[in-house]
């Protein structure tokens, strides 16, 4: 229990951090004048540092241990937290975006690592959807720190940075228990090859890595023109991604439960069906505060679980020993998906038009929810040849 506890602070914390330092400082550059491509372009250092170190923490984590691995992890952020106003520098600020990610990648990485490892096929779910809510509350409570700006430029890092020091002390505490993996077997494939015989075993539970990157870029990055094009506030659509981190928390357990009692696919399928009725009633509510913010909750409430939920289907796909690196290779698809959302959704609307930002995620989602139902059907069609077979040699 000590052990989840330490798990779920360190990941609310680095939701947090996501949550504070991404708008923060794009809010300090937009006050100093740089020029909004070059500030949309440092954001995404921070997914690239993400995508860049992934593939070398399987590495960490199997020489130090997953509990090791995230204690340099929160070491190695509260550092690059600190050099935010110490460093005051555009150009620094790209590269200390960029090492943060690499920090950041540490800790997702590691902390998922242990927890697949220590988890069952019965509890995974569950368990996986509180690790989704500490992320959600971390994001939730993030963007508050901004308040400090009032204090000084600096408050909001130092402030950001004293925080990481508690799931710094409680990690440090723990059993080291299920920390380290068992050494690769030789003669085992490895490197390019390796990478994608893991994700042929299992596409769809990556996948919802990857459309829940594709969407977290697209809503922080483009949602905030697509509300003001259609007359929002700045405060409703603040609010409005409130209340999708809102109904992220109030379905991530339910939504953890039934992939547990349903399995994780139809939980998937599901979720992601959900969520496309509600980017596709977008535009005709986009005028309409009340049915707008009803809308953007149960969006929230459906696609706030995915990154969980394809965390949980991936557990109980991969075997032990390619566990660590689909971990690996998951957190890397988030990356991509962050980079490509903002980047494709952007490209939509400056080419349609407002909506292109609904009909964006919608066409993820379709893409996703259509593989669902197709692996879905393989599946059915596998079992039941199976079955038949062994009726007739029966």
């Amino acid at each position: 229990m000590a052990r989840l506890f330490a798990i779920m602070v360190s990941i609310g914390i680095v939701g947090m951090l996501q949550g504070l330092i991404i708008p923060l400082l794009a809010l300090l550059l937009e006050r100093r004048g740089v020029d909004a491509l070059v500030n949309g372009i440092s954001t995404t250092a921070v997914f690239l540092g993400v995508i860049l170190a992934s593939p070398f923490i399987e590495r960490v984590v199997r020489r130090y241990g997953a509990k090791r691995t995230i204690l340099y992890s929160n070491a190695f952020c509260i550092l690059m937290t600190v050099l935010f106003p110490l460093l005051d520098n555009l150009y620094i600020w790209v590269l200390l975006r960029l090492l943060l990610g690499v920090g950041l990648a540490g800790l997702f990485v590691a902390t998922e690592i242990w927890l697949n490892h220590m988890l069952t096929a019965k509890n995974r779910g569950r368990v996986f959807s509180f690790y989704g809510l500490a992320i959600a509350l971390g994001m939730m409570a993030g963007p508050q720190g901004m308040h400090l700006l009032q204090i000084s430029e600096g408050a909001p890092f130092f402030v950001a940075a004293g925080l990481f020091l508690i799931p710094l002390w409680l990690t440090s505490r723990v059993s080291e228990e299920g920390s380290h993996l068992d050494p690769p077997v030789e003669g085992q494939d490895s490197g390019l090859k390796r990478w994608w015989r893991i994700f042929a075993v299992a596409p769809f539970a990556m996948g919802a890595s990857f459309v829940y990157g594709y969407l977290d870029g697209a809503l922080v990055g483009d949602f905030p023109i697509f509300g003001a094009r259609n007359g929002l506030t700045n405060s409703e659509i603040s609010f409005a991604m409130s209340l999708f981190v809102f109904g992220s928390i109030c379905f991530q357990f339910p939504l953890g439960w039934l992939s547990d009692s349903w399995g994780r696919r139809p939980a998937l399928i599901l979720a992601s069906l959900t969520g496309l009725a509600g980017f596709l009633l977008l535009p005709f509510v986009a005028h309409m505060e009340a049915a707008l913010l009803t809308v953007f909750f149960f969006i929230g409430g459906a696609l706030g679980s995915f990154y969980s939920l394809g965390l949980a289907s991936l557990g109980d796909t991969m075997r032990s020993g390619d566990l660590p690196t689909a971990n690996v290779l998951y957190t890397m698809l988030y990356g991509v998906g962050s980079l490509l959302g903002p980047a494709i959704t952007g490209g939509l609307i400056f080419g349609i038009g407002k909506n292109g930002f609904a009909w964006s995620v919608a066409a993820m989602l379709v893409c996703y929810a259509v593989s669902g139902l197709i692996s879905a059907l393989r599946t059915s069609k596998t079992r039941s040849s199976v079955l038949s077979k062994s009726d007739q040699g029966v």
